[in-house]
């Protein structure tokens, strides 16, 4: 099981992170909310990976990665920048400092879990084995087919054009299929962290899919009171 160590202040942020791991499956999650404990936690914790916020109160994610880099227990960790800077030189100077990827905010749950799932990859020892979590980079169920990595939707052999949003309640839904869903749940995973967010734009979204969907529209079925759910296709389809 991954450990991941997430390196930052705000509560709404490592509450949502902690929420989106724990719905995906895998991962243990580890939160340092004080910048002072970040280096001393890497080295006793050894995590797999290290989600760190740039901005932090009295420090600077940039200072952490530094003295992460220079320390030969940790200098092996990847590192995911979490910041709030959409510079492209923030980035390259990010990177050049040795972090592995960035996901700037404010940031959706699968887009999140989707660097994860990269940054894993490329690292982790060959042969190790996958996870759980790693294995919904893509889901195919009946003629649905959907991928996270390149955002591409199909059914039946025919593309869907959907929007972020679209895909990623789609994705959620299909991943689990007979599951059903609480609307707050899909809202909470398929929102941007620290944005609030019209509750109502959930069904417009899930109308949207049941279009685009045609004949099949019926794989997406309302469960009163709950939520929405995905049933596998039938031949009629």
């Amino acid at each position: 099981m991954p450990r991941i160590m997430i390196v930052e202040d705000e509560e709404c942020i490592v509450s949502a992170v902690e929420k989106t791991l724990a719905s995906a499956g895998g991962f243990a999650l580890t939160a340092v909310r004080d910048p002072a404990k970040a280096l001393p936690a890497a080295i006793s914790g050894k995590p797999d990976l290290i989600l760190l916020d740039i901005r932090l109160p009295g420090s600077d994610g940039r200072h952490i990665l530094k003295a992460l880099k220079e320390n030969a227990a940790t200098r092996p960790i990847p590192v995911i920048f979490l910041t709030g800077m959409s510079g492209e030189g923030d980035k390259v100077i990010g990177l050049d400092m040795g972090a592995d990827d960035y996901v700037v905010k404010p940031f959706g749950a699968m887009e999140l879990l989707a660097r994860i799932h990269a940054v894993l990859r490329r690292t982790r020892p060959r042969g190790a084995r996958p996870t759980a979590a790693s294995s919904l980079d893509a889901v195919s169920v009946g003629g649905l087919k959907l991928d996270a990595s390149s955002r591409s939707a199909s059914f039946r052999g025919k593309p869907l054009r959907l929007q972020p949003k679209e895909f990623e309640i789609l994705f959620l839904l299909a991943s689990r299929p007979g599951r059903a869903h609480a609307r707050g749940w899909l809202i909470d995973n398929t929102s941007s962290y620290g944005m609030s967010v019209a509750t109502r734009s959930l069904d417009t979204h899930i109308k949207n899919i049941r279009r685009k969907l045609g004949r099949a529209r019926r794989l997406i079925e309302t469960v009163p009171k709950i939520g929405y759910r995905f049933v596998r296709p039938h031949d009629r389809f």
